[in-house]
């Protein structure tokens, strides 16, 4: 499937429950001409994501590479990840950065500071490299990859200090469906905030607020959707209800001013 003249590096991580602990498992498979036997590699965090520990496992590959390589005399690498979430956005991560971690609407791309570290990581490494995606679990190697990234996630050693965990309680509203994004003219309404998640730690950082709607005609809460707000607006806090102003950005709602109320019930 691989060349064998590279070395493979397989990579998997893990969260249980997502989010909540997690864990990175990496095979390190030298070329049959080496004579050296896999090195295997697990580590748990405590209080992540699933898609961090999978670009987590995959900077630990990068810096095992760079700081091994030469002195193992590879002289090519091969990294594998299961994570379509990796494998699809590897490539753009350059031009997030550039583009200051904002998509072409303005909103924040997740995960920034892991991807920030894979780029300034893999720009260290002098061996060449590439990485590719195979369905996890498929194969013997794969189903070991997979038990060593749930072993660290049952045993978390680790802080990821990057993740921002979001605030929950439970919607009011009757709707099945999950939250879709507001979309705004302009307009006043009561909102009841059932979660939050920061985005960013720099002056223009946005907050992403799930909410549900109130109608007063009705008495009930009817629907639950997001927007955002900035730093400007008062900080909203879960299981409140607050009568707020919203933009007319159909493409980036903003909640721009917000005022509590008292703590409406469904009749």
């Amino acid at each position: 499937m691989y060349d064998y003249n590279a070395l493979k590096i397989y990579t998997d991580g893990s969260a249980i429950p997502n989010p909540g602990n997690g864990g990175i498992g990496i095979i390190i498979e030298f070329p049959d001409s080496s004579n050296s036997d896999n090195l295997e590699i697990s580590e748990g965090y405590a209080h992540t994501t699933n898609n961090r520990m999978e670009l987590i496992a995959c900077i630990t590959a990068i810096q095992w590479l760079r700081e091994n390589g030469p002195a193992k005399k590879v002289t090519r690498a091969i990294i594998i990840t299961d994570s379509d979430y990796v494998y699809s956005n590897y490539q753009n991560a350059q031009y997030w950065k550039e583009n200051g971690w904002k998509n072409q609407d303005g909103k924040p791309y997740e995960n920034k500071d892991v991807w920030d570290t894979f780029l300034k990581e893999r720009y260290k490494v002098r061996v060449p490299n590439e990485i590719k995606w195979e369905r996890g679990k498929t194969r013997p190697i794969l189903l070991r990859v997979d038990a060593l990234a749930k072993q660290g996630a049952k045993n978390p050693t680790k802080n990821d200090y990057g993740y921002q965990p979001g605030k929950f309680t439970t919607t009011r509203s009757a709707s099945k469906k999950a939250a879709i994004m507001f979309i705004p003219y302009n307009e006043e309404l009561i909102i009841r905030v059932f979660a939050k998640k920061i985005y960013g730690k720099n002056q223009d950082e946005l907050y992403k607020i799930t909410f549900d709607v109130y109608d007063e005609t009705q008495g009930i809460y009817t629907k639950k959707f997001f927007a955002y707000k900035g730093k400007e607006c008062i900080t909203l806090k879960r299981n409140n209800c607050y009568r707020v102003k919203m933009n007319g950005n159909k493409k980036l709602p903003l909640i721009l001013e917000a005022e509590p109320v008292e703590y409406l019930k469904n009749k």
